[in-house]
């Protein structure tokens, strides 16, 4: 609520470190809810060092897990627009006594960073364009939810159908 974020903006303009939780889609998002919420743009320029997304995706058990190869279709609809080349150390879940036959075991987070520099900040206004902030951050070495996931799965760490679960559809253009 507005109470709380104009807390916390408080006490960042006297020099705190403040950590906190807001939902949305993705980091972008961020600025717009909070412009939503009526934080004045102003203020967040002054204050916001960064947003970052997250997400868990379960990990693949690695008792069972085995090496799969993957569908280039498939692949590219966690990439797009990336058009990142097929890895070849993916693994599929498979199900064993170790994990309850799920084919999982345990959690990994996937990330979304978007730093507020000198690029992203005049972006930053009352009526802040959503798509051309989040065209910037991307342009400006930002990588997407889908993105990070696609890492841990070339990595072998969780499969394609996991992040797609998880995460929304990137939205750069």
């Amino acid at each position: 609520d507005l109470e709380t974020a104009e807390m916390a903006i408080q006490a960042a303009l006297t020099g705190h470190l403040v950590l906190s939780t807001l939902h949305t889609n993705d980091a972008p998002s961020a600025i717009t809810r909070l412009l939503e919420l009526g934080v004045p743009h102003y203020l967040l320029k002054a204050t916001l060092l960064g947003v970052m997304a997250q997400r868990l995706v379960r990990t693949l058990c690695p008792h069972c897990k085995t090496p799969h190869d993957l569908n280039e279709d498939d692949w590219q609809s966690l990439t797009k627009p990336w058009n990142a080349p097929l890895p070849s150390g993916a693994h599929k879940a498979v199900g064993c006594l170790e994990c309850r036959d799920t084919g999982y075991r345990g959690r990994a987070g996937v990330y979304e960073i978007m730093q507020l520099n000198d690029a992203i900040k005049p972006l930053i206004s009352a009526d802040t364009d959503l798509v051309a902030l989040r065209r910037h951050a991307f342009k400006d070495g930002m990588r997407s939810l889908r993105l990070s996931g696609a890492q841990k799965v070339a990595a072998g760490l969780t499969t394609i159908e996991e992040v797609l679960r998880v995460t929304p559809q990137s939205e750069q253009k």
